[in-house]
């Protein structure tokens, strides 16, 4: 059926799917791919939370990069 390796839980996995009916099988191969779903949602999920923190920290590197700049040109102008 599939390929899980020569490892123990490669061959446990094997045995079970012997010992399971049709729909039994069926039943858990639904669920695994749910489960791989909800882990590749759960990672973009976190990709996006480090997008949005990277995107915050340069838009406040850039604020503070300006204010720096504009106190330069102040400091300039007084001399």
């Amino acid at each position: 059926m599939t390929y899980h390796g020569y490892d123990a839980h490669g061959q446990l996995v094997e045995k079970m799917w012997k010992c399971l009916g049709e729909d039994q099988i069926r039943q858990l191969m639904i669920r695994m791919i749910d489960s791989r779903i909800k882990m590749k949602e759960h990672w973009i999920e976190q990709m996006q939370y480090k997008i949005e923190t990277y995107q915050m920290a340069r838009d406040m590197l850039e604020q503070g990069q300006k204010k720096k700049q504009e106190k330069q040109k102040g400091s300039e102008k007084t001399l």
